[in-house]
């Protein structure tokens, strides 16, 4: 099976920007590896036996004219190819693969990820066309299979396909197979960072170039706000799915230390410099981190990654992070109110940010926190200005400011739904750090728009900002990057509306 594995350019997407598919929440002020999508292409070749070609076009430097101009190079054309959607991704995705569709007819077309889980019928134009939902790789192994006259198609968990067209009946329709058992991580291969043709960099990283990594699946947590990262927020929608009242999360699963430590030496042996972990959260517990950070500080590495504040507090364990090569620990603090983080259920406080902050700065671990605008109904203006204060005050080079999306897959969208706070009455696809779908009881659509601008612009256009940020340029590529990161800002700040819809088109098409 030829396999191409696609991103396709950004010129097919909503305003032509190219968008963020590891965390697939917002378009991002940089541009990361798809990590996520990655595991599943390696998967692909080393346990199916695939020829894989991983095509990220953004990354790439192809345009739209490039790209389909390569479709019709016979030693281009793939058998197969699939396509990783995230909610903002869906509808430029679904324009690729019909302009794709129209070179190669005859070629199968898989969809996987947030937004093909989340509505599988708006993809499914082509009778040749499927949706593998939540966890993807056991469901493409047996798709491959039915591919192979090895099994029949129906009842394949975690798989959605066209209903066949049968006298009499209108067609058009889709079926679905049941829930899909979660898979076991350690049994997955490592990501294959030799398929990635593209350079990529990261805005909190000062080296280059840079990969992502994840190693770990689900959350042990229970926040009801909480977007996870790309591969749990599909994950996460079927296993709600599954559940008659939604009232529990999918399980933490773990890869081994010893496999964590050979992903970073593969990742050194490569030359790349800087890691962005992505996962949820990265530090479970001191003795595992101890273990990691011990058999990867020789590497020489640069590494950033994400954890709860009140793991935070160990001295000894940050000073062995950051002799690791940790630069920053992004923790989501969220708000600066003990009764907010109470009614998301973050289950932290205050003091443990603010301890966390002190802890990671005095020893060699550079801080990030976040303010999120909004994740509780009982948010006003008063808890926003007690929370801005409290972020300045801490000093911390980068805050995180967005506003809470109550995703299908969370707790909070039940509780939008209930109260009634969705503009337009239910959710739509939209950039969390530029874009605005809900009205709360205390603060109004617009209201947490205008926040969410003052947020941005006292952080980093004043005096102090800037010169945090330029303070830290080393090089022409550094100024470049800073540059266009700050020219989105801008023009974020400056624009009038609160974004651009993203809408995943309603209806069908004729299948191509």
């Amino acid at each position: 099976m030829n396999a191409l594995f696609l991103i396709p350019p950004a010129a097919f997407n909503p305003g032509g920007a190219s968008i963020d598919r590891v965390y697939g929440c917002n378009y991002g002020f940089d541009y990361k590896p798809a990590i996520h999508f990655l595991q599943v292409a390696t998967y692909a070749r080393e346990v199916l036996g695939w020829r894989v070609r991983f095509m990220d076009c953004p990354a790439e430097g192809i345009d739209r004219a490039t790209f389909l101009a390569q479709l019709g190079d016979p030693a281009e054309q793939p058998d197969v190819v699939l396509l990783w959607t995230t909610y903002l991704s869906g509808a430029g995705d679904l324009a690729a693969a019909r302009a794709l569709k129209q070179r190669l007819p005859d070629a199968r077309l898989v969809f996987m990820g947030t937004a093909s889980t989340w509505k599988p019928e708006e993809f499914l134009h082509w009778d040749d066309s499927w949706c593998l939902l939540g966890e993807p790789e056991h469901t493409l192994r047996d798709l491959a299979a039915v591919w192979a006259g090895e099994r029949p198609l129906e009842g394949i968990p975690g798989l959605a396909w066209r209903a066949p067209v049968t006298p009499g009946s209108a067609g058009g329709g889709f079926e679905r197979g049941p829930f899909r058992p979660l898979l076991d991580v350690t049994t997955l291969p490592m990501p294959d960072r030799g398929l990635l043709r593209g350079r990529y960099q990261a805005n909190r990283l000062e080296v280059g170039p840079v990969t992502t990594m994840v190693v770990s699946r689900g959350c042990g947590f229970r926040c009801t706000f909480c977007c996870t990262n790309a591969v749990d927020q599909a994950i996460e929608l079927e296993f709600k799915r599954g559940q008659p009242v939604y009232s529990d999360r999918p399980p933490l699963r773990k890869r081994t230390v010893a496999q964590i430590i050979a992903e970073f030496k593969d990742i050194a042996a490569r030359g790349i410099r800087g890691v962005e972990i992505a996962d949820n959260i990265f530090t479970w517990g001191k003795k595992r981190t101890m273990e990691i950070c011990a058999g990867i500080a020789p590497l020489g590495l640069h590494w950033i990654c994400l954890a709860r504040a009140n793991m935070l507090h160990d001295a000894e364990q940050i000073r062995a992070m950051a002799d690791a090569g940790c630069k920053l620990v992004y923790m989501g603090s969220e708000s600066f109110d003990d009764g907010l983080l109470d009614d998301v259920v973050k289950e932290i406080k205050v003091r443990d940010v603010e301890k966390a902050v002190r802890t990671c700065r005095d020893n060699g671990v550079e801080p990030e926190i976040s303010v999120l605008i909004g994740a509780s109904p009982s948010e006003t203006w008063g808890t926003l200005w007690r929370s801005w204060k409290a972020s300045r005050r801490l000093g911390t080079r980068f805050v995180h400011f967005s506003v809470a999306l109550p995703a299908p897959s969370t707790q909070m969208y039940d509780d939008a739904i209930a109260g009634g706070w969705f503009v337009g009455g239910d959710f739509r696809p939209a950039d969390n750090q530029r874009e605005v779908i809900i009205d709360l009881p205390n603060l109004s659509r617009r209201e947490l728009a205008l926040a969410l601008k003052l947020a941005y612009a006292a952080q980093y256009l004043g005096p102090r900002g800037v010169w945090k940020h330029a303070s830290r340029v080393r090089s022409v590529g550094d100024i470049t990057h800073k540059a266009r990161a700050a020219g989105s800002l801008l023009r974020f700040l400056v624009r009038r509306d609160s974004g651009p819809e993203v809408v995943i088109p309603p209806g069908r098409v004729t299948p191509v």
